[in-house]
Formats: C-alpha cells, sequence, structure tokens
C-alpha cells in the first residue's frame, strides 16, 4: 500500500548530504512541492463536511480530468510524481492527499466510507465531470468504492495492485506471516527504521537502499504521521467488501506488478472477473510500488486506455 520515490529521494540524499542539511527527508518533501509549482501545480485545500482536503492541481483548463489517490505511505504528490509531470500537458492533473496522510485530516470516523465520501467534496466543490479516476493499493479500494456509488461521475477507472473483494483473510494472513509481522497495521504503519525498512522490501521489486536514519526520518512525513487513525482505517477495510465489489459501469483497466508480494497476481486476474474490467495487464519486476518502478511502461499503457475511451 506504500509508494516512496527513492530514485528522487536518493538524488537530493546526495545534494542535502554534500550541503549539510539537517532533515534530509523534510528538505527533500519542501523541493518537491517547489518542483510542483515549477511544472505549473499549485496546492490548494478546501474545508468542507468535517474535511480538510489538501491537493496538488494544475488547473489546466478545457482539458480531461485525469485524478489520482495514493495508497498507505507517503501522500499524493510523492506517490504520483512520475505521472503527474507526465499527463500534466494534456490533462487537468489532481492530486489529492487523502485523509489522515500528507496535510488531509477529517473530523469524521476514520473509514472506507469516509475517505469515498470526502472524495465526493472534493469533486463536487471543483465541480468535476467526466473524471478519468486512478488509484493505488488503499487508494484503490476508495476508487472502487466511489465508483459504485457514483458511477455517473466517472468516464473511465484505474485500478493499481488493489484487490477489491477478492483478497482473502487467509491471504492477509499469509502475507503477514511471510513479512514477519502479526497484523496488517503493524506491517503498514512503522514505529521505526526497522519497520520503514521492512515496509519498502515488500514493497518494492528492487528495494531502495537508504541507510537509517533517512528511514527514521521518513516517519510522520511520509510514514505513520497519523497512526491511531490510519490503524482505523485498516481495521476497517475488512468491513467494505461489498462496497468494492461487483461490476463496474465505466471502462476500467487494472494494472499490476507481478512481483507484487502484497496482492498476488492471481487477485488481479480474480478481480478482473469480479469487476468487469476491459483490461488487465501484469507488469514483469515490478512490485507493489508499480508505478515508480515501471513508470514509463505504467505511463505508456495507462495513456492508451485513456486515448481510447
Amino acid at each position: 500500500m506504500v509508494v516512496t520515490n527513492h530514485r528522487v529521494l536518493l538524488f537530493f540524499v546526495v545534494a542535502c548530504i554534500l550541503s549539510s542539511c539537517g532533515n534530509i527527508v523534510k528538505n527533500f518533501d519542501e523541493r518537491l512541492s517547489k518542483k510542483y509549482e515549477r511544472k505549473g501545480f499549485t496546492a490548494e485545500s478546501i474545508d468542507k463536511n468535517g474535511h480538510h482536503l489538501y491537493y496538488w492541481d494544475n488547473k489546466k483548463e478545457d482539458a480531461p480530468i485525469l485524478l489520482f489517490v495514493h495508497g498507505f505511505g507517503g501522500d499524493g504528490k510523492i506517490s504520483w510524481v512520475e505521472q503527474a509531470f507526465e499527463f500534466q500537458k494534456d490533462y487537468r492533473v489532481i492530486i489529492p492527499d487523502i485523509l489522515w496522510f500528507g496535510e488531509s485530516y477529517s473530523s469524521k470516523t476514520p473509514s472506507l466510507s469516509t475517505q469515498i465520501h470526502a472524495l465526493k467534496t472534493l469533486i463536487e466543490e471543483l465541480k468535476l465531470k467526466d473524471i478519468n479516476l486512478c488509484g493505488i493499493s488503499y487508494g484503490g479500494f476508495i476508487v472502487l468504492g466511489y465508483a459504485n456509488k457514483f458511477p455517473k461521475d466517472l468516464k473511465t477507472l484505474c485500478i493499481v495492485d488493489s484487490p477489491g473483494n477478492v483478497i482473502t483473510d487467509k491471504e492477509i494472513q499469509d502475507f503477514c506471516e511471510s513479512v514477519g509481522v502479526k497484523n496488517i497495521e503493524e506491517a503498514f504503519i512503522p514505529r521505526d527504521e526497522k519497520d520503514v525498512n521492512r515496509l519498502l522490501n515488500f514493497s518494492f521489486y528492487k528495494p531502495p537502499s537508504l541507510p537509517g536514519f533517512i528511514q527514521k526520518q521518513t516517519i510522520g512525513i511520509y510514514f505513520s504521521k497519523n497512526p491511531e487513525e490510519q490503524k482505523a482505517l485498516l481495521e476497517d477495510l475488512p468491513k467494505n467488501r461489498d462496497s468494492v465489489s461487483g461490476q463496474m459501469k465505466m471502462p476500467t483497466l487494472i494494472l499490476w506488478g507481478k512481483e507484487d508480494e502484497v496482492f498476488k497476481e492471481q487477485n488481479a486476474i480474480d478481480l478482473q472477473k469480479e469487476i468487469g474490467a476491459e483490461e488487465l495487464m501484469i507488469f514483469n519486476k515490478a512490485g507493489h510500488a508499480l508505478p515508480e518502478e515501471k513508470h514509463k511502461a505504467f505511463n505508456e499503457r495507462y495513456e492508451l486506455f485513456l486515448k481510447g475511451n
């Protein structure tokens, strides 16, 4: 459920070490925000329905809407940086922080339903129509739930490494045992650098080699910023199988990393049947962090789907 752009982060690690930076991750995050601004994006926020929703928007006029929803770990801008700058020329690209990640939060109870309604709040506030909606991992659960509840808002749907209702309790248990944790919360809400290292190892086909002190600095910035609320989100997820099931009413694409250790390739095959997705593509030598690890191939395949619909 995690995507962190380690190629970009490693670049800034070297730069910050050479310039004697303090908190490398904080400096990296600030530099990444400035890069978004240079590329024409604006950071915005709205306060409505008990939610504080923070998002990036290139505000491209008269362009198709492309809205990316991230998963556990990181925030919107780091999770989708490889897509934001690629698609910005032809699309209005909107990238929110989901609730209790990045700069977004809410007074409502943490749940998948709350996330779905927060996304609806954002879409209504921005008066968006005919949306191309894409979500990865936990974000995939959000967009599946949204597509079921508000299908008329969407033009297309893209699900990335997110199994909907086809994942079983046994599969979750097997995953936890394989990575040496007692439960899914322990896997995705790291408490120290060892936990971060484990999370990166099971998220990437080729995990990044980040020094321990940098891994530690990610906690509270990209990981575990609101640990109690994030724990509640994971505990709530199994209760929502009905809301993320059934045939989709819009053109749907599934993209998956063949070596995903969190959600296996068979989950992708089963999900395609469950939701009636027209297309499924499995990427070799890619794990759970597919949009980063295979960003060029990912972007090309997604753009082909968008232009065909």
